[in-house]
């Protein structure tokens, strides 16, 4: 496989953030009396960008336009405290990404995680040097499927996506491969379940990071 480059999404793919990102939202919740959910529900209320993880996570008749801005602010201001107290990276991720290192294969990370909380936690987790380019959620930019943000990374790596991969946990990465001409690597280890990424449409799926590295060199 000639591949230029390879994109990976953050969440759930090179990091198991479910658990901060959860709490940060209860604390909202259990604050406001409003009921609280559990880790599975947030694998779903995840991956679609700030805004969406708030809508779904309110009461239905709590979400109107001023509680959703309100709470997106205080969400943030709290998650930004404690993003790195239970996430962890999954198992094998260092290795795989220090294997591609050795490669010469550029990769990159397009997350809908708002920018600066991507560049804490890659900082905290990652060794931000190995990445040829990080992008979270920039309001200038519209959120994943839309393939605009992998656009901009090819062009930033001279990389034509049908030379790419991207690696994701949900079918909004699926879709954002299809979307964009980039072949699609779903994981197994992530926020959803294999037959959903399937379902989307995944072009190769994994159980292992050591397995993308023989996906790229069979």
């Amino acid at each position: 496989m000639n591949t230029q480059a390879v994109i990976f999404d953050l969440d759930g793919t090179l990091l198991n953030t479910i658990d901060d990102l959860a709490d940060s939202m209860n604390q909202i919740l259990r604050k406001e009396g409003f009921p609280e959910h559990s880790r599975e529900q947030y694998n779903y209320f995840v991956g679609n960008g700030q805004r969406k993880l708030i809508e779904r996570s309110l009461p239905e008749s709590e979400c109107s336009e001023e509680n959703i801005l309100k709470y997106m602010k205080q969400w943030k201001d709290i998650y930004k405290e404690s993003c790195t107290v239970k996430t962890k990276l999954y198992p094998g991720i260092a290795d795989m990404l220090l294997k591609l290192k050795e490669l010469r294969i550029p990769i990159a990370i397009l997350s809908n995680k708002p920018h600066d909380e991507v560049m804490k936690v890659v900082l905290h987790y990652l060794d931000e040097k190995q990445f040829s380019a990080i992008s979270g959620q920039k309001n200038h930019i519209p959120h994943k499927p839309a393939p605009d943000g992998v656009f901009i990374i090819l062009e930033e790596l001279k990389a034509l996506p049908e030379f790419c991969l991207f690696v994701g946990d949900t079918p909004v990465d699926i879709e954002t491969a299809a979307a964009s001409g980039m072949k699609s690597v779903g994981v197994s280890w992530g926020f959803r379940p294999v037959n959903e990424l399937k379902e989307a449409g995944a072009d190769y799926m994994i159980e292992s990071p050591d397995q993308l590295i023989s996906l790229l060199f069979p």
